[in-house]
């Protein structure tokens, strides 16, 4: 009886432990279970607020880091709004000007005159042009340059409009001269404020889109007015001609903001005058000369010899059109390429094109070889204007270039007067081939006088000006070799 219950006992106490070793190994997976999800759960909280902290740093990164502007690079770069001012008087100038070129002989005969007398009167005209180019330093001393820009754009709106009512021959070259005077004193101070606005690297571009107004001028000006003569006459045609020269002076009121250095309040403190030019300026000068003077006779020397093989007016005429549209971007390229490439390369295919474009013209017979011919006088005309202005604006100091930029301005109508008072004289007496052979040796001694230019130190830039400074062959110098 005791063993049956000591059994029992030990059956009961064995199954108890059973039950309580099941019992404590479900609590025990029950907490390790536990602690594992607690686990988890705090690691996927931390993980979750991990990720939120870096998203926060990494939107505030990308706030504060600037955003990338995608700007599209051009081989042109458009100018500041003051440059295309400038060129807006530039084309005015050059559309009225050149637009009366062809019409002012027709106009001038209904007084009487005869071919001599035209040719003196264009002789004349270019003298006032050269005269008003000139005369610009003096006269801004009293009016500054704003004001005598102003000045020459309300002059010239009553000469025009007088033109339509002249009575004589007189009254005509009088006021032809006085329009032709307005006209050069504006071209040079449109230079002068075009080398103050121009930066250092992107004067040539500069410069040659104020010389794109002539090719411009020559088409829109020779078509518009051709049109208003035909179709309501002289008088007529000189209104509409002085309602577009009358912006010009609205545009210097308005419009041009330019430092002065002739101003009353600077003039006894700055003397433009005491400022050396150097004999680098002046073998510039005497190369534009030579080089304009080869232009202007490829220029009178193209309708010469047409009318002389027989071409009508209006072959004559597309030359102007033709050789202005093939102008326009080989202008622009050329003075882009120049501030990259240096102006002296550039200058050197200018005398090439004048010289080989004289030089077609001496035998010349098809309408298209005096399409070329053309085409090479008006790029050799636009780009010897706008580069040397540029080379002087390079290597002159500011108040320097003051006295140089007219001058230099001046020797395309100083060569355009030699021309209209020698050419056709010299082409009844010698005949057409010598004088284009002249015209080419002039070329060749204007490249050999841009050849001698040595690569000078330019002058010293004051503090009026921070730019750019180049040699005399417009290529870049360091600014500690130009102290």
């Amino acid at each position: 009886m005791d063993r049956c219950l000591d059994r029992l006992v030990e059956c009961c106490r064995n199954v108890c432990g059973v039950f309580y070793s099941r019992f404590k190994r479900m609590l025990k997976e029950e907490d390790m279970n536990r602690i594992a999800v607690y686990f988890r759960h705090r690691h996927e909280r931390l993980a979750q607020l991990r990720g939120q902290a870096m998203l926060r740093e990494t939107d505030a990164a990308w706030l504060a880091r600037p955003t990338p502007r995608h700007t599209r690079k051009t081989f042109v770069c458009l100018p500041n709004t003051q440059l295309l001012y400038l060129f807006a008087g530039s084309f005015i100038i050059s559309f009225t000007g050149l637009g009366l070129f062809p019409v002012l002989p027709v106009y001038a005969t209904e007084f009487g005159a005869s071919r001599t007398v035209i040719g003196l009167y264009f002789a004349l005209m270019y003298a006032a042009n050269a005269a008003g180019a000139v005369s610009t330093n003096r006269l801004a001393a009293r009016l500054t340059h704003k004001g005598l820009f102003v000045t020459v754009g309300v002059l010239g709106i009553p000469a025009l409009l007088l033109l339509g009512q002249a009575m004589a021959l007189w009254q005509v070259v009088v006021l032809t001269a006085a329009l032709w005077f307005c006209g050069g004193a504006g071209l040079a101070l449109i230079s002068e404020f075009t080398a103050q606005q121009a930066g250092g690297a992107s004067r040539g571009k500069s410069f040659s889109l104020m010389f794109l107004a002539f090719p411009l001028g020559a088409v829109f000006g020779g078509t518009l007015v051709g049109q208003l003569v035909n179709s309501a006459g002289y008088h007529a045609m000189f209104v509409v001609l002085g309602a577009v020269w009358a912006v010009l002076p609205a545009i210097g009121i308005f419009k041009l903001k330019v430092a002065s250095d002739f101003s009353p309040a600077r003039t006894s403190s700055a003397q433009p005058g005491t400022a050396r030019l150097g004999a680098t300026f002046y073998r510039v000068l005497a190369m534009t000369l030579l080089a304009s003077i080869a232009i202007s006779i490829g220029r009178l020397g193209t309708a010469l010899s047409m009318q002389t093989q027989d071409f009508s007016a209006r072959a004559i005429s597309s030359t102007s059109t033709v050789s202005g549209l093939l102008t326009i971007p080989i202008v622009l390229l050329i003075g882009a390429l120049s501030d990259r490439l240096g102006r002296k390369t550039f200058l050197m295919l200018t005398n090439v094109l004048a010289g080989g474009g004289a030089l077609l013209l001496a035998f010349a017979t098809d309408l298209w070889m005096f399409w070329i011919a053309a085409t090479l006088v008006l790029v050799a005309l636009c780009t010897n204007g706008a580069l040397a202005s540029a080379l002087v604006t390079d290597t002159l100091s500011p108040q320097a270039r003051q006295r140089g930029l007219p001058w230099i301005n001046a020797m395309n109508p100083v060569a355009g007067v030699l021309s209209f008072a020698s050419l056709g004289f010299l082409m009844d007496a010698f005949g057409q081939l010598p004088v284009y052979l002249a015209a080419l040796t002039v070329a060749v001694g204007a490249a050999l006088l841009l050849n001698s230019l040595q690569r000078e130190r330019p002058s010293v830039v004051t503090n009026a000006e921070v730019c750019e400074t180049r040699n005399a062959a417009g290529q870049p110098v360091p600014a500690g070799e130009a102290a």
